[in-house]
């Protein structure tokens, strides 16, 4: 027995098409047949499609129309609509995804921040994780007089005292082994 052709199909709310690769095929030789949904294609005696339909169509006003190439086979739906697959499946339908979320993102963030807290870290991502948790458990002020002392001082100030650096601009301090030197264009 040969092999089945390969074969490819679409729709439209109202309309399924069946294309079965078959070169060379003559209308007078091709043969379409229905039994319960079950849909069979026929050159001469020969089975090249056969497949059980997920759905009704309507058997009494189907089309065939054969090219050089391929048989098409055009059905009208029983009744409109999106079919998800063209054949019946014998498999247990897959369940649909729940409306709501089945995960506990709390719980899953909860478990990350744990989990970065007790992380070992060395050098300046250690000094980066000590900056970020002075900021975020900070008060308006003192997240106000960090920003304002580091974007005066060009990064070399951070001060978390707002009464102070409220009152005047924050003054440039290089490290003692360094020399401060404006740029300029």
């Amino acid at each position: 027995m040969a092999a089945k052709p390969r074969y490819d199909w679409f729709q439209t709310d109202s309309c399924i098409t069946i294309t079965i690769l078959k070169k060379g095929v003559a209308l007078s030789d091709c043969r379409v047949a229905f039994h319960d949904n079950e849909i069979k294609v026929f050159v001469g005696d020969e089975v090249i499609f056969e497949t059980t339909l997920a759905r009704p169509v309507d058997e009494k006003n189907f089309t065939v129309t054969c090219t050089p190439s391929k048989i098409e086979v055009r059905m009208p739906k029983a009744t409109p609509g999106h079919w998800p697959m063209l054949g019946a499946s014998s498999a247990v339908p897959a369940a649909s995804e729940p409306p709501h979320p089945t995960k506990n993102w709390e719980a899953i963030e909860r478990t990350v921040v744990q989990e970065e807290e007790n992380e070992d870290l060395e050098g300046d991502a250690a000094v980066n994780r000590l900056f970020r948790k002075l900021y975020s458990e900070a008060s308006d002020d003192v997240k106000k007089a960090m920003i304002k002392s580091y974007q005066e001082s060009g990064g070399t100030v951070l001060s978390t005292n707002w009464a102070e650096i409220s009152k005047k601009r924050t003054e440039v301090r290089p490290p003692d082994c360094m020399e401060y030197k404006r740029f300029e264009q």
